[in-house]
């Protein structure tokens, strides 16, 4: 019996120190993986922040806003009462980040008085989550490089001298505006 019980010993001293050093290896893989989690988390994060950088800086800018008054022959006028249209003129800057292709530009001019000028369907567009009046709006093919885009708007009431805001929407976002007099 007393060699039985040795043996028995002998095994169950083996198993402890074989037990002892499995907890001290699952331990040890514990520590790894919630390491390797928290690297994979800081990736991920950074990940979002760089995707975020990289959507922002493809947003889109529109410059050299000017608000051109038109005669009904299409002619450029001093006085803004001569006026049967107006033409918006901006330069679309060249992006490599954005996305080439087909793109609706749109177009609001808030008159002196405050007012969006719009034609009688007041046509709509949504910006942040909200829809918009827009003035006039064109199709323009944007294919990252320098775009100059012309925009005409008619209106039959006439305009008054003062102060006009242009602003300039791309793809959902505020791409450029000016404040303008015309006399």
């Amino acid at each position: 019996m007393r060699t039985i019980m040795r043996g028995y010993l002998r095994q169950i001293d083996s198993l402890n120190t074989l037990n002892k050093n499995l907890i001290k290896e699952n331990v040890s893989y514990r520590k790894e993986i919630s390491s390797a989690n928290l690297r994979a988390e800081v990736a991920e994060e950074k990940a979002s922040e760089l995707s975020t950088k990289v959507r922002q800086g493809a947003v889109i800018r529109a410059r050299g806003i000017r608000l051109v008054p038109l005669n009904a022959r299409d002619k450029e006028v001093s006085r803004v009462k001569n006026a049967s249209r107006l033409r918006v003129e901006f330069t679309l800057a060249g992006n490599d980040l954005a996305e080439p292709g087909e793109r609706t530009v749109y177009v609001r001019i808030t008159s002196p008085d405050g007012y969006v000028q719009s034609n009688a369907s007041a046509a709509t567009f949504e910006f942040e989550g909200e829809r918009l009046t827009y003035t006039a709006s064109r199709d323009v093919d944007y294919q990252n490089e320098d775009l100059a885009v012309g925009v005409y708007y008619n209106d039959g009431a006439g305009f008054t001298a003062g102060t006009y805001r242009v602003e300039v929407y791309a793809d959902g976002r505020l791409a450029g505006q000016s404040d303008i007099v015309l006399r």
